[in-house]
């Protein structure tokens, strides 16, 4: 094993599913773009796009190796009706494939947190994710 300091960038895109019992069964069409290191960690931003096009940006901190790991997400606004949405996530990520070209595939473990959509109207709006 090397003692030298690495770092990688990734563009990763699928599919988020918020659904259960205290979910808001949302689809989402999800993107991130990352920089890891294996000195300070990782650092990246992402968005997601519901059905209609409107947007839910975050910004994302990681700790950890990619056998053991922690990501969290802050939401930053968004478009649309997540113009104002606020709060955060976390999850950790499971490398399930990479190949000799560098491209890999994986999936999300144990995501929960809380998405609040305050209405530009009166009243407010509030998606939990569990």
């Amino acid at each position: 094993m090397s003692n030298e300091r690495q770092a990688s960038t990734a563009n990763l895109d699928g599919s988020l599913m918020l659904a259960g019992s205290s979910r808001p069964a949302a689809g989402f069409r999800a993107e991130a773009v990352v920089l890891n290191d294996n000195v300070t960690g990782m650092v990246g931003r992402a968005v997601w796009i519901d059905e209609r096009g409107d947007k839910v940006f975050s910004e994302l901190q990681g700790e950890g190796t990619a056998a053991d790991n922690k990501i969290t997400g802050t939401l930053v606004g968004g478009t649309g009706r997540y113009a104002k949405a606020e709060g955060n996530y976390e999850f950790s990520w499971r490398f399930v494939l990479e190949d000799e070209n560098g491209a890999i595939q994986g999936q999300t473990v144990g995501l929960r947190g809380r998405i609040r959509a305050r209405s530009t109207q009166a009243g407010s709006n509030v998606e939990k994710a569990r």
